[in-house]
């Protein structure tokens, strides 16, 4: 009977709504035959149900009411002998499902980026991984008929000389090689290069421990020359007279390939939203210069000249009037440095490199520490007006953290390019700070994320008692004008 003929009775663990609803829609849309489907919300309702009704795969969420990680699926699986159990997992506990799957899981499953075909393949694989074991423990005739039969890829090979010695028609159907081509290479042949002195260490620790059974990933090509990305089930047996592997095989590569769209597709969503918010910060910054300069430096100046005419009425010096003046004023000042670092700055006019000492030129006026800026290797040609904004940001950002916080007396700026990067550097020599700690300001966050929207490198160095360095690579082709 095949899986799709089969009447599935399906036990899923899971106490969360709303994965529990995907999960359900998903196990809809595939061409299972299911006769019923069972619902847990703890390990204690999971094994009430294992112990009064005929369950042939269970969906199990390691995180639950009772218990949680490994220990649910140890738990559930004491009560679920022969059955075989996909794991329910998110992205951050991928070493936890791994771990179930060595100790007797049949797969694994990443919440929120399956579909409805992934679900079916995994549910395929696990019940014929099952079937396999529990067939291969229960006679040899059964066992050469779903090895030879099977459709997932099962090669055996030997442990001292990693020789194959046994393969099945979906190994060669995978590979692209005959039995007789198979008989005639080594596991290390099928394999990656880069993974020879893992292979070499997992064969020693399967010949001289108790290692019975392994699961991991494994890179492979095949005939063509095409990788593949395997899910290897390695079971140690004797074949032959020969201590062996048998490995099970399940190609995920299209999972895998599936993985990294959807984490691009992050990525890229994540930069069109950092876009998103540079522009309504840069407009914000416009309009609250604009705001301080056309409305209230105007109110100011006409409270000023009311002071004016009142020390005029009055006909005597008022200290009550010259100090009004005197804060006056200095609001005025002040109000304007700030609607000046407010402002966009004049690139389009001078250009990124006499913004930058322009915005220094401002800060030495009112610091003591001394600022040592190099561009000569700088040249603007090409580079898009957003880009040099966006750097010119990035430089304030960090010398606004620099004055508020590093409490040092030098600066030192590189602003450089070649052909493939354009790079900026600023040091200082400090307080620092412990860069695995978490900070509570957004300057360095700020600068991350407009880092991000041009595939910016940021790399910040910094220990307590030694100054920062923060330096930042962008690729040209990013920052290119249209």
């Amino acid at each position: 009977m095949t899986l799709q003929q089969q009447q599935l009775s399906i036990l899923i663990v899971e106490d969360n709504p709303g994965d529990l609803y995907l999960l359900e829609e998903n196990l809809s849309l595939t061409r299972l035959q299911i006769g019923r489907v069972y619902k847990a919300r703890s390990v204690e309702e999971a094994i009430t149900l294992l112990s009064e009704y005929f369950i042939n795969m269970i969906l199990l969420d390691l995180s639950l009411p009772d218990s949680t990680g490994f220990d649910s699926f140890v738990h559930i699986n004491e009560y679920a002998a022969g059955i075989p159990i996909i794991v329910l997992t998110g992205l951050a506990d991928m070493e936890l499902a791994l771990e179930t799957m060595a100790n007797g899981a049949q797969d694994y499953l990443i919440k929120g980026e399956y579909d409805e075909r992934l679900l079916y393949k995994s549910i395929q694989y696990s019940v014929e991984r099952n079937r396999i074991l529990e067939s291969l423990r229960e006679s040899s005739e059964s066992y050469r008929n779903l090895f030879f039969n099977n459709p997932l890829p099962i090669i055996i090979w030997d442990l001292e000389n990693f020789q194959v010695l046994e393969v099945n028609d979906a190994a060669q159907n995978q590979y692209g090689y005959s039995r007789e081509d198979f008989l005639l290479k080594t596991v290390i042949e099928l394999g990656h290069g880069s993974e020879y002195t893992r292979l070499l260490e997992t064969a020693r620790v399967f010949r001289d421990t108790d290692l019975m059974k392994e699961t991991a990933l494994w890179t492979h090509m095949n005939k063509a020359q095409d990788f593949m990305i395997m899910d290897i089930s390695s079971h140690k047996i004797e074949y032959k007279g020969n201590l062996s592997i048998l490995a099970i095989q399940n190609d995920i590569t299209e999972t895998i390939h599936l993985q990294e769209k959807l984490e691009e597709e992050k990525i890229l969503k994540q930069k069109e939203l950092n876009e998103a918010i540079i522009k309504v910060q840069e407009k914000e910054r416009y309009e609250i210069s604009t705001e301080l300069h056309d409305n209230v430096n105007q109110q100011l100046t006409v409270a000023m000249m009311y002071i004016a005419s009142a020390q005029q009425q009055l006909g005597t010096e008022s200290d009550l009037l010259k100090q009004s003046q005197t804060f006056v004023l200095n609001a005025i000042e002040e109000i304007r440095k700030l609607s000046q670092i407010l402002v966009t700055p004049l690139i389009r006019h001078f250009g990124l490199s006499k913004a930058i000492e322009g915005l220094l030129d401002d800060i030495n006026a009112v610091n003591t520490f001394q600022i040592d800026y190099r561009s000569e290797t700088f040249y603007e040609d090409n580079i898009s007006y957003e880009f040099k904004l966006n750097t010119f940001r990035i430089v304030q950002e960090q010398m606004n953290n620099i004055i508020k916080y590093s409490k040092a007396d030098e600066v030192s700026i590189v602003l450089g390019r070649n052909e493939q990067d354009i790079f900026l550097t600023i040091a200082d020599n400090g307080v620092g700070f412990d860069v695995n700690l978490p900070r509570k300001g957004i300057g360095l966050h700020n600068i991350a994320s407009r880092s991000d929207v041009y595939n910016g490198v940021l790399e910040i160095q910094s220990t307590p008692g030694n100054g920062c360095r923060m330096q930042i690579r962008f690729p040209f082709k990013q920052v290119q004008s249209a």
